[in-house]
């Protein structure tokens, strides 16, 4: 005698938990990203000190933009290994 699994119906509640989650996950990222683009110069010369001011905004720019790259590449991973959990 095998049993089913058959997942309820989310109610209201959940899909707005949900909803809110996601929303507030989003904007604290968004703001973060909006951040470090405020303060890319400043960034820059500490992280990054050169002679010349254009390549240190550069390199800044350049780890903004792996940031950016490497968010869905990392919802890849980690949504193929925690499906399989």
């Amino acid at each position: 005698m095998s049993q089913t699994f058959i997942p309820h119906a989310p109610t209201v509640k959940s899909r707005i938990g949900t909803i809110l989650r996601a929303t507030s996950g989003n904007f604290l990222e968004q703001f973060d990203f909006f951040l470090f683009g405020f303060y890319a110069s400043a960034i820059g010369k500490a992280f990054f000190p050169s002679e010349s001011e254009t390549a240190s905004l550069l390199n800044t720019f350049g780890v903004f933009w792996l940031g950016a790259l490497m968010r869905p590449v990392v919802a890849i991973v980690l949504g193929a290994y925690i499906e399989k959990a």
